[in-house]
């Protein structure tokens, strides 16, 4: 069944009436017609079943069945430096589909970007949550990813206090991934992964001064958009989040 997102403003009585851009995508794109079922959700948990009954600018539907979906699970929050590119469009999408619960784009020191990229960082944030929204319809999320606005290395080190904390550095020697115990992990779990450059000595023991476990993920040396990957992927499974 066709997937769509909606704002839960748009539930009236029993009928649902979509935005311009998901109506344009249903009758120019899927050119789907009435009589169609579609799940619809809202992002706040409720997931509707719904049959279009208009196609016109605006499709509008009836509303067949609806239920509310609760959380389960460890909450996961990554912290990426921000990465050239596409990079960071590929991690979201994937961060979405593994189940990350909150996804904070930083800049460090080591962060390849043109002063020019640097200044249109914020201007991407539209797009970013586009991105996650549909991977969202795709992977069968009720609740998107939340996106925070783009921070400083020594803002990000600051949050998550209420949580377990790690960064990882290829640089440490003695303790890795598999060093940890994460099966008693209750509360919400932050990991910070740096961008194409890593971090520094100075961000390193910034972090452990912090509070931070300093990890590696192992003896080799990973692109940092497969870092990424390996270490959510690892995390979510040890916390059976997937």
């Amino acid at each position: 069944m066709r997937r769509f997102c909606i704002h839960s403003e748009s539930v009236v009585s029993d009928e649902i009436l979509l935005s311009e851009e998901e109506s344009h995508h249903i009758t120019r794109v899927l050119r789907l017609s009435a009589g169609e079922v579609l799940e619809l959700f809202d992002g706040r948990g409720t997931v509707y079943e719904a049959e279009i009954i208009d196609v016109g600018s605006r499709v509008r539907l009836r509303i067949c069945s609806s239920r509310f979906v609760e959380d389960e699970g460890v909450p996961l929050r990554v912290c990426q430096g921000v990465l050239k590119g596409k990079k960071m469009e590929f991690l979201l999408q994937k961060c979405t589909e593994l189940g990350v619960s909150e996804f904070v784009p930083f800049v460090s020191s080591r962060c390849q970007l043109k002063k020019t990229e640097r200044k249109r960082l914020a201007g991407r944030y539209e797009r970013w949550r586009k991105i996650i929204d549909e991977a969202c319809k795709q992977c069968g999320r009720v609740r998107p990813m939340q996106l925070a606005n783009v921070l400083t290395f020594q803002d990000m080190v600051q949050q998550g206090e209420d949580g377990r904390r790690i960064l990882f550095w290829e640089e440490e020697r003695e303790h890795t991934l598999h060093s940890v115990s994460l099966e008693a992990v209750d509360e919400t779990l932050q990991i910070v992964l740096g961008p194409e450059g890593g971090f520094s000595r100075v961000e390193a023991g910034a972090a452990a001064q912090a509070g931070y476990q300093v990890l590696s993920l192992g003896p080799r040396i990973l692109r940092a958009e497969t870092a990424t990957v390996a270490a959510v992927s690892i995390i979510q499974y040890t916390l059976g989040n997937i």
